[in-house]
């Protein structure tokens, strides 16, 4: 994302040394090129893209699991801002936000 090793490693507050080393150790493991490096660029190869995207989906779902298990799922909480005009609002969407607010208490209307 920042295009080069150096934006990656001062993004993370790793040294340079360390995240270009974790990248040729993975491209090890994997046995393929992720990165294509040029003195100007850094740019990801076709396996770099399909690896970074199978990544980003595995690290969506883990998040996903965590909340879930938190319990950030089981019921709706936060708040909720509806717009509508006041005759409007009166006859049709407060009775709906009533109903609402008594089966979700911990929603904010």
């Amino acid at each position: 994302e920042g295009g080069s090793l150096s934006a990656a490693a001062r993004r993370s507050d790793v040294p340079l040394a360390t995240v270009s080393r974790k990248v040729s150790e993975l491209e090890r493991h994997l046995k393929t090129r992720l990165l294509n490096r040029s003195t100007r660029r850094l740019t990801l190869t076709d396996a770099g893209h399909a690896y970074l995207a199978a990544c980003r989906r595995i690290l969506d779902e883990v998040g996903d699991a965590e909340r879930t298990a938190g319990g950030e799922y089981s019921a709706p909480t936060g708040e909720l801002i509806i717009t509508a005009p006041i005759v409007f609002g009166r006859l049709h969407v407060l009775p709906v936000v009533t109903d609402f607010l008594a089966a979700y208490p911990l929603v904010d209307i």
